[in-house]
C-alpha cells in the first residue's frame, strides 16, 4: 500500500484507451475514478468522543482507556 506523508501533495496521471475509434462529434467522457484510503488518527468530521458510560459492569472485561479515530473512503468518488 502507498503510504502519504501528511501535508504533501501528490498528482496521478492515466492515460486511457479506448477499444474503438471515437468519432470527432462525440463527447469524451472519462470517470468515475474510485478511490480507496484510510487515515489512521484523523478526524475529518472533528467529532470528538469525551467519554463513555459503561452501564453493565463485569469482572471479566476490563475495558480501555483511548479512542481510536479512522477516517476512511466511503463514496469518495473523482470526477474528471
Amino acid at each position: 500500500m502507498f503510504q502519504v506523508v501528511g501535508g504533501s501533495e501528490h498528482t496521478l496521471r492515466a492515460k486511457l484507451t479506448l477499444s474503438q475509434e471515437s468519432h470527432g462529434n462525440i463527447m469524451r467522457e472519462a470517470g468515475p475514478v474510485s478511490m480507496t484510503f484510510a487515515i489512521p488518527m484523523y478526524n475529518a468530521s472533528r467529532l470528538q468522543v469525551r467519554y463513555l458510560q459503561i452501564e453493565k459492569k463485569t469482572k471479566t472485561h476490563n475495558p480501555y482507556r483511548w479512542v481510536r479515530y479512522v477516517t476512511q473512503a466511503n463514496s469518495y468518488v473523482a470526477r474528471i
